[in-house]
């Protein structure tokens, strides 16, 4: 099985964004850029107005929405060249709204992913695994940097493979040598990872260091 790692962008100035973007731009394919509003998390990233045109790059960017309304971003994000979309189960005030907010994603010709926290349940999303390819489970409380792996979320990835085995399931949050390993071995098919590539010496490396793990 190929296992991903995508490595994210969390920021929150236009200088912290371009010192990370161009860290990662030459060395990862796939880039995972954090949003976040200050209101569903409290932590307020770079905002997607202010982000550069990814169209002019060769690399496939996603996007993970931490706000409170994600479908107001999609036209945005789509004219900045996002592929993937990942957007938070808890974001969103019923199961209506989230069939609705993916069936808008696919209609725009983006990749939805539905991301849940680590306090809700995986069978709350199980109405929607016939229409998506992705889930992402947080290993962490979205919104902060460098926390370290909640031990249920081996768990949930077994679980959510049993139900659906075709399922890819990105991870997010805690994901180093160590953990990246059993992650995979539970079930994960992608890995995100933040503070081990960013605040390496050198990030390439050290994605490096988790492919080989």
């Amino acid at each position: 099985m190929t296992v991903e790692i995508i490595p994210t962008i969390f920021s929150t100035s236009k200088k912290e964004f371009e010192q990370r973007f161009e860290k990662l731009v030459t060395i990862s394919k796939k880039i995972q850029v954090d949003i976040m509003d200050g209101k569903f998390v409290k932590t307020k990233s770079f905002q997607p107005k202010d982000l550069p045109d990814f169209r002019k790059y060769k690399n496939s960017f996603e996007a993970h929405l931490m706000v409170k309304d994600p479908v107001k971003l999609f036209v945005t994000l789509k004219k900045k060249g996002f592929k993937k979309i990942v957007f938070h189960y808890e974001a969103l005030k019923s199961d209506e709204k989230v069939e609705e907010t993916i069936n808008i994603l696919q209609y725009m010709n983006m990749d939805p992913v539905l991301a849940i926290n680590p306090e809700t349940k995986i069978e709350k999303i199980i109405p929607f695994l016939k229409k998506i390819k992705t889930i992402q489970i947080m290993g962490i409380k979205p919104g902060k940097e460098g926390q370290t792996l909640l031990s249920q979320t081996y768990k949930r990835i077994t679980n959510l493979k049993k139900i659906k085995p075709s399922l890819k399931i990105q991870i997010d949050g805690g994901v180093n040598e160590t953990t990246a390993k059993k992650l995979v071995k539970s079930g994960a098919n992608i890995l995100t990872t933040g503070s081990f590539v960013m605040k390496s010496e050198d990030p390439k490396k050290a994605i490096k260091i988790l492919q080989n793990a």
